[in-house]
């Protein structure tokens, strides 16, 4: 069985506090930072959960208030809702790092240090090699983007994936239940790896948005047929 998704668990002990009536209808619940902390999961995390829990009607956010429960809890037509928004979140996820990643594999090529440059090869074959094997290969899969981000020497961009990370994570296991994605998603980081190594700006920028476009489509099947 794959692992729950962090909005997965944020989500259902949510829904748990309301249905068992430890949070009441018109109660305000802890702030976010503070349920951060109890659920051990990041802000961005429990935030997404409670987006999706206010368009159920379930909470109500009210700027500058606080965020209060609305409505008792409205069982499994809401685990519905949760499993079709979690799957858009993550279609306009992807959607916005086509965006911005080709460009980051693009500055990585020109800016990264030897060293960088070396380090992306590495994790990417260690990757390779992991999948081979069957290991786990979830760490070198999330630090190869990370390592481009960094190498790309544009401390915007890379802040601005790094905002992002929980979702980053999420993404990263829904689209590991994919059949075949693990060696594909292998062979574009070796060929984007190389391409930044050799200095090829082109290639790279070429090689993450075929990547991405790849997992994009991947989503879009997720969506409406899942």
């Amino acid at each position: 069985m794959s692992k729950k998704l962090t909005y997965e668990t944020v989500y259902d002990e949510i829904k748990r506090k309301i249905k068992s009536g430890v949070w009441k209808p018109g109660q305000q619940i802890p702030p976010l930072e503070q349920l951060s902390v109890e659920l051990g999961v990041g802000v961005s995390s429990v935030r997404e959960a409670v987006r999706i829990l206010g368009k159920q009607k379930i909470l109500r956010v009210e700027q500058g208030r606080g965020t209060y429960v609305e409505n008792d809890v409205t069982g499994a037509e809401g685990g519905r809702t949760l499993d079709f928004l979690e799957k858009a979140t993550m279609l306009q996820l992807t959607e916005a790092r086509l965006i911005i990643e080709p460009e980051l594999a693009a500055l990585a090529a020109e800016k990264a240090t030897d060293t960088e440059a070396d380090e992306i090869v590495r994790t990417a074959e260690t990757m390779r090699q992991k999948i081979r094997k069957k290991q786990d290969f979830f760490k070198e899969d999330l630090l190869f983007h990370e390592l481009i981000a960094r190498a790309s020497h544009n401390e915007i961009m890379f802040h601005m994936l790094e905002l992002i990370g929980d979702l980053l994570t999420d993404s990263r296991r829904r689209s590991m239940k994919w059949e075949g994605m693990d060696e594909k998603a292998a062979s574009y980081h070796h060929l984007i790896a190389q391409a930044i190594a050799q200095r090829n700006t082109t290639q790279a920028r070429t090689l993450m948005k075929s990547h991405l476009e790849d997992m994009l489509t991947g989503f879009r099947q997720d969506v409406w047929t899942g």
